[in-house]
């Protein structure tokens, strides 16, 4: 026993254990993270992290957009079809109604009516149909001016 006693003493282990103590501080808390840091530094200045980042910031960037159209679609497109709907039938009702007794009103609640039969159709059917309704009007008389022409031309003689 008397070996192991004169080989360390309490007092040497403490200086040994204090010595390394004060080289693992110094060593993870000064030089460690000064060797990163310059490289950390070395790495940001050159082109290389420019690509890096531009590449991280392109996945953070589609990742947001796939989750707004996600939120977009699941949430917002059903609250816009309705409000679309109602705005829809609403405007069409009021418009035929103001103008219940001229001609342009009998036209108007003609396409009142047929909006009518559209309200449980999507709304961009309804929204196409709102483009086509005046055409075919206007298509309709035409061709009531064209067989006036017509009939007026053949009472003349002419073919």
């Amino acid at each position: 026993m008397e070996v192991w006693r004169a080989w360390l003493t309490n007092i040497e282990f403490g200086l040994i254990w204090a010595l390394s103590f004060c080289l693992y501080l110094v060593i993870y808390t000064y030089w460690i993270p000064l060797k990163t840091q310059k490289r950390i530094e070395t790495w940001l200045l050159s082109s290389e992290s420019d690509a890096a980042l531009n590449e991280g910031l392109d996945v953070i960037v589609k990742s947001i957009r796939e989750q707004t159209l996600h939120d977009f679609e699941e949430f917002m497109m059903p609250q816009a079809r309705e409000s679309l709907k109602k705005f829809w039938a609403g405007a069409m009702g009021a418009a035929a109604k103001e103008l219940q007794g001229s001609e342009e009103g009998s036209q108007l609640s003609l396409m009142h009516s047929m909006a009518e039969e559209l309200k449980d159709q999507p709304w961009y059917i309804q929204a196409a149909a709102s483009k086509l309704i005046p055409v075919i009007n206007k298509a309709a008389e035409s061709s009531e001016k064209v067989k006036t022409i017509t009939k007026t031309a053949n009472s003349f003689g002419f073919k």
